[in-house]
């Protein structure tokens, strides 16, 4: 038989390595990353927000641009313009990033350069997420894995899949579930237990 063509395989973060990574960052790392995980926005809007898009009294982020290669846009799909609810620990990785940001003013952009231009994401990989990784003997993460990170502990927790596909920008569902979705480990170990816990009252 021939060989089969190897695939890197899909995976997300477990709570415990995230933890693990975001400790790993400085302070600007990790807000973006800590970001990605806890809202699955996508790079391009990540990298566009800027300080009028977030609402601190109602702990809300608004998507509506999008950056590539430093041109803006409006985001990938119609369903790509949302608000989403933040998180506890989000606010408070924006607050801190917030103090210490060269420019805060409604119209900057809340992660840039020094010269205010929009930062390239795959840099921020290179230089921080990647050497981060490679100290706590993880795969190379990226900003699709902390998007599939968001979908996966969202399925875990039960969370609907038409919220985890509003939450994201997707108009199909399908999409949340088949491409960004992971099963995690914990999760296959739970099922297991639960069911030979079953069984074990069976056989006894």
């Amino acid at each position: 038989m021939p060989k089969l063509k190897c695939v890197r395989p899909k995976w997300a973060l477990t709570a415990a390595q995230a933890t693990a990574l975001l400790d790993a960052l400085k302070l600007m790392a990790r807000t973006m990353v800590g970001l990605a995980i806890l809202s699955g926005i996508r790079r391009g809007e990540l990298f566009a927000l800027r300080w009028r898009d977030i609402d601190e009294q109602d702990r809300t982020v608004t998507v509506r641009e999008a950056v590539y290669d430093g041109h803006f846009d409006t985001p990938k799909t119609e369903a790509g313009v949302r608000r989403i609810p933040l998180a506890d620990a989000a606010v408070h990785l924006i607050a801190a990033w917030k103090c210490r940001a060269k420019n805060v003013q409604p119209d900057a952009l809340v992660f840039a350069t020094h010269a205010g231009k929009p930062i390239s994401p795959n840099n921020v990989l290179r230089r921080a997420v990647f050497p981060a990784c490679k100290t706590l003997a993880l795969p190379n993460a990226t900003w699709l894995t902390f998007r599939r990170t968001f979908s996966s502990w969202s399925h875990e927790k039960g969370v609907p899949g038409k919220v985890v596909a509003y939450l994201m920008g997707h108009a199909n569902v399908d999409t949340t579930l088949n491409v960004y979705t992971q099963v995690l480990e914990e999760s296959v170990r739970a099922a297991v237990d639960k069911v030979g816990g079953e069984l074990f009252t069976i056989v006894h």
